[in-house]
């Protein structure tokens, strides 16, 4: 999908998994929702300590209807599905070595 992108920020230690609006920026142990403004990308919301499940079938998926954070995640695994958003959210990767990885979305 157009917009839809993994951007690794060194200095701060931070990846953000962008799609139009809305985006993820994940840390080493937290991760926040972002919105797109005047052209920077800033925090909403509350940060929420890692790990975290991204819903896998329609039952999480119902279940997380009303977390943004959640189905932002979700929307960009299902648009990016070989993305290591899932695997770095849900610590089964190490995010240093994500950090240092600037894999394609």
């Amino acid at each position: 999908m157009e917009g839809a992108v993994r951007i690794v920020d060194s200095e701060a230690c931070d990846i953000d998994y962008r799609l139009n609006l809305l985006g993820v920026r994940v840390r080493d142990k937290d991760c926040q929702l972002i919105a797109r403004g005047n052209g920077s990308w800033e925090p909403m919301g509350p940060k929420w300590e890692l790990p975290v499940n991204i819903p896998a079938d329609e039952a999480t998926l119902r279940a997380a209807s009303t977390d943004t954070l959640r189905l932002t995640a979700w929307q960009y695994d299902q648009e990016h599905p070989n993305s290591d958003l899932r695997p770095v959210l849900s610590l089964e990767k190490d995010f240093k070595q994500a950090l240092a990885v600037a894999a394609p979305v």
